[in-house]
């Protein structure tokens, strides 16, 4: 898995500490492409319609009452689908927008990467352009969006819906761990102590 950049120092009073779940928008041209898209307002494929649906049916049995999302629009497709399906309501937060990549926006990952000489390993922050956004700024902006929102719903099961490198700033942050997820994959995040597990939502194999 890519290095990404040191992460910022967050303590622990700047943590949420309620669990929540979170979900990754569905697939889209430019995820299918392997394309940079941050900001770019890319619509869901057809295949994302199907994956937003699916994560809508696991996240059914979990209780969602209250979506906070991302404005995107390929991420409030994704989260029009739970809310449709259940009775949660959506509210939007402009700091769970995704990493903004300047003017690599676009462009596809592996030309960038033969463009700089970058193994499949090698991290791509080593060479974001000076317009991006800043990691030390968007990994804290990313953690005080989801301590507001857990505190201010805090009898509710709360929802996060984002991005790839929203979800990747979270678990580091929470956990101390690299991780990654998949388009439309639901997980939960449960507090532990002074960290959070993680965990992918699974089928319920019992209906």
């Amino acid at each position: 898995m890519p290095v990404i950049p040191e992460l910022p120092e967050i303590l622990l009073s700047d943590r949420p500490a309620r669990a929540f779940y979170f979900l990754r928008h569905g697939e889209t041209p430019y995820n299918r492409e392997g394309r940079f898209q941050g900001r770019i307002d890319v619509p869901l494929n057809d295949n994302g319609l199907q994956q937003a649906e699916e994560a809508a049916r696991l996240l059914l049995r979990c209780g969602i009452s209250r979506i906070v999302a991302s404005p995107a629009g390929r991420v409030l497709q994704t989260a029009a689908a739970v809310a449709n399906l259940g009775t949660a309501t959506i509210e939007i937060d402009n700091d769970l927008m995704e990493f903004y990549v300047g003017s690599f926006e676009g462009k596809s990952v592996e030309a960038i990467r033969q463009a700089n000489g970058l193994g499949d390993r090698d991290s791509l922050f080593s060479v974001v352009p000076d317009d991006a956004d800043q990691w030390h700024e968007f990994v804290p902006r990313v953690v005080a969006a989801v301590r507001r929102w857990t505190e201010k719903y805090a009898n509710e099961t709360v929802l996060i819906a984002a991005h790839g490198l929203v979800f990747r700033s979270l678990a580091l942050a929470l956990t101390g761990e690299t991780a990654v997820s998949r388009n439309a994959e639901p997980f939960l995040f449960t507090p532990n102590g002074t960290s959070f597990t993680i965990e992918s939502v699974k089928p319920d194999e019992s209906v």
